[in-house]
């Protein structure tokens, strides 16, 4: 069709108009911050003091070299980026270099989850001052590629030491990166997560999913659907030297996982108890060491851990010329672990030179000669609670190690709670050096090695409220160790294991039964209840018996001496029920006057008790003989030569027996003697 020009000066006036119009298409691609750009774009932009800049989802900036994409250069500026923003240089995407405050950065919303922050060789974000403060919503992804390796973060806020820093990475969102830490926090840095935050290596670089590195006062929260994965650690940071203060809260919702793929699911290196840690898990915490360690928890300093999910450790790696590798549920310097889920070490299938351990309780890494590990930084309480599983795969559920350091070592096994040693070496639940407090109302599983408890050279106490015990008993090599077995009126308590070290072992309330094989080094104390010797000689004959109120029974002694103890003292009423069997004992020792002490089933041979040697004008002894009862009857004695025997009176008609058999014995003797004249 052909085209008709204007007349005259209208035809140079279309001229000019339609040489005007692709000026005019070019400088709508071309738009500034502040303003929105939605369309391509390939200009570096800028905002300055409360200035908005908004990409809509139709829109892209692409900017290459080494320009940043979008610089920030004053306060309270707000970039709202729906579309693609994208650096293909080695630039940023985004950079602070002046310290400002107040910046909001959107990428994408609660409806859109394809706006895309990518860069190709840097960070995607970096505030770069101190001073700084950022707010980030992300919704959609922030990849950082890092094509060199020189390790770029998808976000780096790790100059920022006053200010507010907070990371929202939503339902959906995406903080991924390269041979690099993913997100990197400044001091007092917040992460809310709910979505993804991966860091990724295929050299083997320490790239971490979220790194503090020695900023303190992080706060971590990962939501039910979130994701925190490190090609090495999940989340790591620390002290920058012995003098420095770090603190870090982490808190993981049921459904949350936190996870290092060849590193640990929490690591925070410290130095002493000026690093605290908060851990609150309610999902998944795992490490897993496929080049070296790979704890769940390890966490140096002192740690407060609550727990009613999973920490894992699922390997850990060494070189056999480095020694055996521990693979470690938790690893933590002191403080506290409240546990009603499933804290254990695991170590994968065919790894000879790693052992799967629950929990550690040591100071930082190795010190000293010998490689022996720093003493705890702090008092260690660990609380599992009803339904609560802490297990060592193939080593103990719980251990103790290093120097000695002075503060205390508390477990506290509750009903309903398991500890479960596993290999053929260890005890399930082993310490070392410090004074250590064990409170048994639960299951401690040492079956695997045959030890359920050995504690180390501290002073050292147990007490059993009920459940089972399973493995030998060892109160540790000092001195002054005690075990108290006290699980109530009406309920019971039976072992069958061996039982050592302890200087004094006190029987206070139920029905406590032993039938195994027993060395207590010091007494035996019984305070109430009823303790139960199932079989002859249960106890060792180095131990002192105390009576103290409470009932001593045997059964199954076989007759004759069913137990043999190193003394006797009767400090309270008391109680034997024989069966049919007698004790002995190698001294006396305390009698409290006006205590009685009654013994029934006696055995029908001479003795009820005996004491070695002749005590037949000791005082003590005449009051113990006066005090006791047995089978109903007063108490009689006799010295043999070697004991001192004792044994009920005759009732008046064994008296009567007695005498006629004489007489008849005497009359028999008469007629003989006549016959025989």
């Amino acid at each position: 069709m052909p085209i008709t020009l204007p007349k005259s000066s209208s035809a140079v006036q279309f001229l000019l108009m339609a040489a005007a119009l692709p000026l005019s298409v070019g400088a709508a691609s071309a738009v500034d911050f502040p303003g929105t750009i939605s369309n391509a774009n390939t200009k570096a932009q800028t905002l300055a003091a409360g200035q908005s800049g908004t990409i809509t989802a139709a829109g892209t900036l692409t900017v290459a070299t080494d320009k940043v994409a979008v610089t920030i250069t004053g306060s309270n500026a707000t970039l709202d980026n729906q579309g693609t923003i994208k650096q293909t240089g080695t630039g940023r995407v985004i950079r602070d270099n002046t310290g400002v405050t107040g910046l909001t950065i959107n990428n994408g919303s609660s409806t859109n989850a394809t706006a895309l922050m990518q860069a190709a060789d840097a960070d995607v974000i970096q505030m770069n001052k101190a001073n700084a403060g950022v707010t980030l919503n992300n919704y959609g992804s922030m990849i950082s590629l890092n094509a060199s390796a020189g390790g770029a973060q998808a976000v780096d806020f790790s100059a920022m030491t006053s200010g507010t820093n907070i990371v929202n990475n939503y339902a959906g969102g995406l903080l991924k990166a390269g041979e690099a830490d993913a997100v990197r926090t400044g001091v007092g840095g917040v992460v809310n997560n709910s979505g993804t935050i991966l860091s990724l290596t295929s050299t083997g670089s320490s790239s971490d999913g979220i790194d503090a590195q020695t900023n303190s006062g992080a706060t971590i929260v990962n939501g039910i659907t979130g994701l925190v994965e490190g090609a090495r650690h999940g989340i790591t940071g620390g002290q920058s030297d012995a003098s420095a203060n770090f603190t870090m809260s982490i808190t993981n919702s049921a459904g949350g996982i936190i996870r290092g793929m060849n590193g640990s699911g929490v690591n925070l290196d410290g130095f002493n108890n000026k690093q605290i840690a908060t851990v609150v898990n309610h999902g998944l915490v795992s490490g897993n060491g496929v080049t070296g360690d790979g704890d769940g928890l390890d966490i140096d300093g002192i740690a407060n851990v609550t727990n009613t999910g999973i920490i894992r450790s699922i390997n850990a790696f060494s070189a056999p010329a480095d020694g055996l590798a521990y693979s470690e549920g938790i690893s933590v310097g002191g403080g506290t672990i409240i546990n009603s889920g499933t804290i254990e070490g695991l170590v994968s299938a065919g790894n000879g030179n790693a052992v799967g351990r629950g929990i550690t309780l040591a100071g930082n890494d190795i010190a000293g000669s010998g490689g022996l590990r720093e003493g705890l930084y702090g008092h260690a309480t660990i609380t599992n609670q009803s339904g609560g599983v802490i297990r060592g795969q193939s080593d103990s559920g719980i251990v103790a190690v290093g120097a000695r350091s002075g503060f205390v070592v508390t477990i506290n096994n509750n009903a309903g709670a398991s500890i479960v040693g596993g290999g053929t070496v260890n005890a399930a639940i082993k310490t070392g050096a410090d004074n250590t407090v064990i409170v048994n109302g639960g299951i401690i599983n040492g079956a695997s090695s045959g030890k359920a408890i050995e504690m180390g050279s501290g002073q050292n106490s147990l007490t059993i409220t009920g459940g089972s015990v399973v493995g030998s008993i060892s109160g540790g090599s000092s001195g002054g160790n005690t075990m108290v077995v006290n699980p109530g009126a009406g309920n019971s308590f039976s072992y069958a294991g061996s039982i050592s070290n302890f200087s004094n072992v006190e029987i206070k309330s139920g029905n406590v039964a032993l039938s195994g094989v027993s060395t207590y080094i010091g007494a035996t104390q019984i305070s109430g209840g009823v303790l139960t010797l199932d079989g002859a000689n249960r106890l060792s004959a180095n131990s002192a018996l105390i009576l103290n109120g409470g009932v001593l029974q045997l059964t199954n002694a076989g007759g004759a001496n069913g137990q043999t103890f190193a003394s006797l003292s009767l400090t309270d009423d008391s109680s034997v029920m024989l069966g049919s069997s007698s004790l002995t004992f190698n001294g006396l020792g305390a009698v409290v006057n006006g205590k009685t002490l009654s013994f029934t089933e006696a055995a029908s041979g001479a003795y009820a008790f005996r004491l070695l040697g002749d005590v037949t004008h000791d005082a003590n002894f005449l009051m113990l003989v006066g005090a006791t009862r047995i089978d109903g009857l007063a108490a009689r004695y006799s010295f043999d030569g070697a004991y001192t025997g004792v044994a009920a009176v005759p009732e008046p008609a064994t008296y009567a027996m007695l005498f006629a058999g004489l007489a008849m014995v005497a009359a028999i003797a008469r007629r003989r003697k006549q016959g025989g004249r």
